[in-house]
This record gives structure tokens, C-alpha cells and sequence, in this order.
């Protein structure tokens, strides 16, 4: 996590799993999302409103 450097993150991925989620919590500082994509669709206008409404809590 040396690159976020306890800076707010997104992290928007295909295989993000509770591992990868237990590890950021335990090393990184700041605010972070860690929003899992289902590969057979990629990015759909769900995951974009899910990120927009996190992202709007977490101004600043």
C-alpha cells in the first residue's frame, strides 16, 4: 500500500477477495473501497452508481 500512502482509494477488481480485504485493513490507514466487478460483465451502470454514491461520502 506504499503507492495509496494512507491517501483515500478505490480498488475496483475481478477478483478482490476477503484476503485482500482483511490485508488492507490491517496496513492501510486511510479511508479505502474495495468494490469487486463480476468478470462475465465488467462495469456495469451498478458498479458505477455504487461508486459514485461511495466516492460522494468520501469527499475530501
Amino acid at each position: 500500500m506504499d503507492w495509496a500512502a494512507g491517501r483515500t482509494f478505490v480498488w475496483v477488481d475481478d477478483e478482490i477477495t476477503d484476503h485482500d480485504r482483511t490485508w488492507v485493513e490491517a496496513h492501510h490507514p486511510g479511508r479505502s473501497l474495495l468494490h469487486r466487478v463480476d468478470p462475465r460483465y465488467g462495469l456495469t451502470d451498478t458498479d458505477f452508481a455504487a461508486l459514485d454514491q461511495w466516492l460522494q461520502l468520501h469527499q475530501g
